[in-house]
């Protein structure tokens, strides 16, 4: 009977361990996570949850983060190296000494299974955020854990000047940086903890500076710029709001080639040009006095978002709508241009319908000095891809550019207008401007090869086509053909801020080395431009 009580007693305690047991599998369980690293698949790992706390092991982590797992038994601590510095945990303990700063966890470490786990959140704080250059996000709820790059470095940018280059580079606030020749072309301008979204290279080939580019390397970022000449002046600046760097390289001028002067010869005056008289003016509406090289002021500059409201424009396999990407674009140059002192007017700055007429009419009120239309191409063959620069022609430079005229055209349909300007009327207004038809035919060439510089998309080249939109328009004008909202490639990047960012820094170039040429812009070596 003895026994037999014994026996029940050890039968209750195993359940109760049993029970115990079930519990603690309930309480604590391993699960798998999936893991993102900027923005693309990285794999599984292993996680531990206890509750709703989530762990990270150390092995994994340093998988993850592309550090070095490192374990100390006599001492009872792990660490994680990154970048020649360490993170270093004490084993059941809160606390964590990154360098000499500690930090305590909201959690402890764990050891179970032989393995180190790491609280997640202490991934997501600020302090190993910037020890390890990442910023890190786990969903417990998805099991996804997001790790991108911690960005501290903005976009590349650069300009010509007449008598210089500028390159200009966004920094974050407490960034050091150092500037020195390497050779005798190449100029480094090392940023430690700087860390870029992705690296950047630009063909320049201005007669200053060949080539420029941005790489990321393991403890910093690096800014070089070939220089084309052994002997090339350079200054290094620093602005603010936003925090940036520029660099200006000074061009030198080409030596005056040696020539037999017989006489003084006096240049026979040239004819008045002879212009078509116009309808007057009310003083309220007057456009402002067409440049001189004589008188320079601030470039205005006329951006028509193409389509809008009832008129949306292509559609793109994506389901992106033209007249949106238009819009998104015609902005981010405003800004730009802004930025680098032009005056700038946008032709419509939301979702509404207006006529084409009227878009090359507010750029005349206003005095615009030059004049763009933005557009997406669109084709039935998914195949084609890759942006093209318009200017205004009655005659079209092949059966495509006709059919995209037709297509840019068509709109006309939705005016609901019965007085369409006569067809003679306007040929004829146009053959008296062909000032202005040349001068956008080199507009047009600056920016198609601008924009071949910044852009990764095929350059179609530079053709004409008699687009409606342009008709009329006082000034330079040119119509640009983005990319193809159709194309699988085109269409995505078309939608992407930072390609679309990319297609204004390409227009803004063009716009500028234009106005340069033309002698609307003074020589500049303050602040101002590439800024």
């Amino acid at each position: 009977m003895k026994r037999g009580w014994m026996k029940r007693q050890r039968m209750g305690a195993w359940l109760v361990c049993a029970a115990a047991l079930c519990l603690a599998a309930l309480w604590a369980q391993a699960e798998e996570i999936q893991v993102l690293k900027s923005g693309e698949r990285f794999g599984a790992a292993d996680a531990y949850r206890i509750e709703e706390v989530f762990y990270l092991s150390l092995k994994d982590a340093a998988r993850i983060y592309d550090a070095r797992a490192d374990y100390y038994n006599a001492s009872g601590k792990v660490a994680l190296g990154l970048r020649g510095r360490k993170a270093v945990f004490g084993v059941g303990g809160a606390d964590v000494l990154i360098g000499d700063q500690k930090v305590e966890m909201a959690h402890k470490i764990l050891i179970r299974q032989d393995r180190a786990w790491i609280p997640m959140d202490f991934f997501e704080g600020e302090e190993f955020s910037a020890l390890a250059g990442l910023n890190t996000r786990f969903d417990p709820k998805a099991r996804l854990l997001s790790v991108e790059r911690r960005v501290n470095i903005g976009r590349l940018r650069w300009h010509t000047y007449p008598d210089h280059t500028r390159i200009a580079l966004e920094i974050g606030e407490g960034l050091p940086y150092k500037a020195e020749k390497r050779g005798l072309r190449t100029l480094d301008i090392g940023i430690p903890g700087g860390f870029l979204s992705a690296p950047e290279k630009a063909e320049v080939a201005d007669g200053a500076v060949e080539a420029v580019r941005l790489d990321q390397e393991q403890r910093q970022a690096r800014l070089s710029a070939a220089l084309a000449s052994d002997s090339a002046r350079w200054t290094l600046k620093e602005f603010d709001k936003p925090r940036r760097l520029v660099l200006d390289v000074e061009r030198q001028a080409a030596p005056a080639e040696e020539e037999t002067v017989l006489a003084p010869v006096s240049a026979p005056a040239k004819p008045p040009v002879q212009t078509p008289a116009q309808p007057q003016t009310p003083a309220a509406l007057a456009p402002a006095p067409a440049h001189s090289a004589r008188t320079p002021r601030k470039v205005r500059v006329a951006i028509d978002p193409g389509h809008g409201g009832k008129d949306s424009g292509a559609v793109g396999r994506r389901g992106g709508r033209e007249k949106d990407i238009n819009l998104l674009l015609g902005k981010e140059l405003a800004r730009l241009l802004e930025e680098g002192g032009f005056d700038v007017l946008l032709t419509r700055q939301t979702d509404d319908f207006l006529p084409l007429s009227d878009r090359a009419k507010l750029a005349n009120d206003w005095g615009a000095d030059i004049f763009i239309s933005l557009h997406c191409n669109a084709h039935k063959s998914r195949s084609e891809k890759g942006y093209e620069i318009y200017f205004l022609s009655e005659q079209t430079t092949d059966p495509e550019a006709e059919r995209l005229a037709e297509f840019e055209n068509s709109v006309l349909k939705l005016e609901e207008k019965g007085d369409v300007e006569d067809e003679a009327a306007g040929v004829l207004f146009q053959l008296a401007r062909t000032e202005f038809i040349n001068d956008s035919a080199e507009l047009s060439g600056l920016l198609a090869r601008s924009l071949a510089r910044r852009v990764d998309m095929p350059n179609r080249g530079v053709k004409q086509a008699s687009f409606y939109v342009l008709r009329g328009a006082n000034e330079p004008a040119v119509l640009v053909e983005a990319g193809y909202v159709t194309n699988s490639k085109d269409g995505a990047k078309l939608e992407s801020k930072k390609h679309r960012r990319q297609i204004a820094e390409g227009l803004l170039a063009g716009i500028h080395e234009f106005a340069g040429l033309k002698g609307w812009l003074p020589p500049r070596r303050g602040e101002g431009g590439a800024r």
